[in-house]
Formats: C-alpha cells, sequence, structure tokens
C-alpha cells in the first residue's frame, strides 16, 4: 500500500474514532452538555423533567446518528481494501463523513454565533479537514494508478 494511502486511512480511521466517540457521548448522557446549558440559558435541573426526557430522547437518536456513520465509515475503510473497491471507496469513506461532520460544522457555528456558548466545533473542523486532505490523496493516487 502506498504511504499517501496509508496516511488517508489513518486520517478517516481517527476520524471514525472521533465520531464513534461522539456517539457514545450522546448516548450515555444523563444530562445536556454544559454548552448547551449557556446556549439556552438554563441549568438542566431547571427543566421540566417531561422536556429532560425529550432532550436525552433526542440524545440517543443523535448518538446513534454518530455511531452509524462511524460503523459505515469503519467498514469502508475495512472493504476498500478488496480489489473491487478501488473504483469507490477513495470517494465514498470521504463523502459519507463529509455530508455529517459539515452539517456538525456548521450547526455548532450557528449555536455559537447565535448564542455566544462555547459550542464545540474544533472537533468538527478537524474532522471536514482531515476528510478533505484523504479525499485530495485518494484521488491523487487514483490518478496516477490510472
Amino acid at each position: 500500500m502506498k504511504r499517501s494511502k496509508l496516511f488517508a486511512v489513518l486520517l478517516y480511521s481517527i476520524v471514525v474514532f472521533i465520531t464513534a466517540g461522539g456517539g457514545l457521548q450522546f448516548i450515555t448522557a444523563t444530562r445536556f452538555f454544559d454548552y448547551h446549558a449557556q446556549a439556552a440559558g438554563i441549568e438542566w435541573t431547571r427543566l421540566n423533567p417531561d422536556l429532560q426526557m425529550l432532550i436525552l430522547a433526542g440524545f440517543k437518536i443523535t448518538g446513534a446518528g454518530f455511531l452509524t456513520v462511524a460503523l459505515n465509515m469503519a467498514l469502508m475503510i475495512l472493504f476498500s481494501f478488496t480489489k473491487h473497491a478501488k473504483s469507490w471507496s477513495g470517494v465514498a469513506i470521504p463523502l459519507v463523513g463529509l455530508v455529517f461532520w459539515s452539517v456538525i460544522l456548521s450547526t455548532t457555528l450557528t449555536v455559537l454565533a447565535a448564542t455566544g456558548a462555547d459550542a464545540p466545533w474544533t472537533p468538527s473542523l478537524f474532522c471536514v479537514v482531515a476528510l478533505l486532505v484523504g479525499l485530495f490523496i485518494s484521488q491523487r493516487d487514483l490518478k496516477e494508478d490510472a
């Protein structure tokens, strides 16, 4: 395997771990995060218990989305080593991640801009940049192999 492809796979794998970690954070949460309280201007304990339940239900769904993206990317990384994967894996892996992480990035930046809350946008930016670099490397390697 070329060194550049190995680097792209490493970048994609880091994004998979960050994505899975985010999913586990949401699924196991017992309250909203500090920046949510900051953005909403209200502490978790002051929320109606029914609203707390709805927020945590949304967190579970969000966590499931994170884990689904992580699983899809991980499987695509694993299957990218097969003979028939060259035509799709260099595009499919980063595009799945880019669709997901660009929405997360724009959402956290919107929360930051609208509320001043310390929304965690830097991991999202890292993932978008890592995926773009991996996409560039994959496409360059695909052209060289053609």
